[in-house]
């Protein structure tokens, strides 16, 4: 008598769960990160022009347009408040990307499509071809968001 080569049901064996996030979704995170720390810097820039950067200021060498100094100071505290927050949300969602949320995805997704669209509106509307390069950024998110690999992730943490 033979021993048969199978014998009951087969060992449920674990999905393999990666530690870090595939490259595509690595690089869109970098790029977050990038916009959202030049988003803060811009947003410290605001309010150093607002609270007394402007005595700072060499005359001589650089000079504000008067709209401009005259926005810093009605409303330079709530355009460095406003540009502060956008870029800690921006820090948040580019965090979560690389943790592999899938809101924060559907989130990038959906700004970048937005931001295809109305870019490509507005290169229609005025028939200025010099938009166009603005459609590069968003067009790069949404392709590495896809990908077989960024998928798997945010699905299931492996890829």
């Amino acid at each position: 008598m033979s021993i048969p080569a199978y014998y009951g049901r087969p060992a449920l064996v674990a999905r393999y769960h990666r530690g870090t996030a595939p490259p595509s979704v690595h690089v869109v995170a970098l790029l977050q990160y990038v916009g959202a720390l030049l988003t803060l810097l811009a947003a410290a820039g605001v309010a150093l022009l607002t609270f007394g950067g402007r005595l700072a200021l060499d005359r001589q060498r650089i000079q504000l347009p008067t709209n401009v100094e005259q926005g810093l100071t009605g409303a330079g505290a709530i355009i460095a408040g406003a540009l502060a927050m956008v870029a800690l949300l921006w820090l948040v969602i580019a965090r979560k990307l690389q943790r592999g949320r899938q809101w924060a995805r559907i989130t990038v997704i959906l700004l970048s499509l937005l931001s295809i669209a109305g870019t490509a509106y507005q290169a229609w509307q005025f028939a200025d071809r010099q938009l166009l390069p603005g459609l590069a950024l968003p067009i790069l998110y949404v392709l590495l968001l896809n990908t077989r690999a960024a998928r798997s992730w945010f699905k299931g943490h492996y890829w």
